[in-house]
């Protein structure tokens, strides 16, 4: 069950109670015991659980919903054969620009495979380009490319910046196979 969609979110007592958690996590998670947390948040534990299951449970339930949304957008553009690779890394970018509130959370609170775990929603297409094959060539650069998204993150997920993101992740797309293929012919002789 996804706790976090955008039909609750359309609801704004829903909205700002999200906000307030999200905001809270940031200001007190270093010190937080729930009583704290409630505190400071003011709002009831009940609230909490009819949010999410549990405080521990806030990041993973906002990963799950991200993921869906990138899955979504991504699947209506995967079948369209003219759709390009650029295209569906500007439109991750657009969507985490959307959710910056978010996406600082995640980046800070989430799972370190988060951003390598949206990016493999576009892997056949990334695989397609012929520059990158799957298996651990696959898995460095998904983990190269999540590093320069986090580094975009740390920025701010400013709106602003994506088209010169895009452009460093098209850079490295592009010469994958020159950086990366020594690591084919590695994994073929051991």
């Amino acid at each position: 069950m996804n706790r976090i969609t955008d039909e609750k979110l359309k609801n704004k007592r829903f909205r700002q109670t999200e906000e307030t958690i999200i905001i809270t996590f940031f200001s007190v998670k270093e010190s937080l015991s729930l009583s704290h947390f409630f505190h400071t948040a003011h709002i009831s534990r009940s609230t909490l659980y009819r949010h999410h299951k549990n405080l521990s449970e806030v990041a993973p339930d906002y990963e799950a919903y991200i993921l869906y949304k990138c899955k979504k957008i991504m699947h209506s553009l995967m079948n369209n054969p003219k759709c390009q690779l650029r295209t569906l890394y500007s439109r991750i970018l657009i969507l985490m620009s959307a959710n910056r509130l978010v996406m600082r959370f995640l980046l800070k609170y989430g799972r370190r495979d988060f951003f390598e775990r949206m990016i493999i929603t576009i892997k056949p297409k990334i695989i397609a380009t012929n520059k990158i094959t799957d298996g651990e060539m696959f898995k460095i650069y998904t983990k190269e490319i999540a590093g320069l998204v986090e580094e975009w993150g740390r920025a701010g997920f400013n709106k602003n910046t994506i088209v010169s993101t895009v452009d460093k992740i098209m850079f490295l797309t592009n010469t994958a196979h020159i950086r990366l293929s020594p690591l084919k012919s590695f994994n073929q002789q051991g």
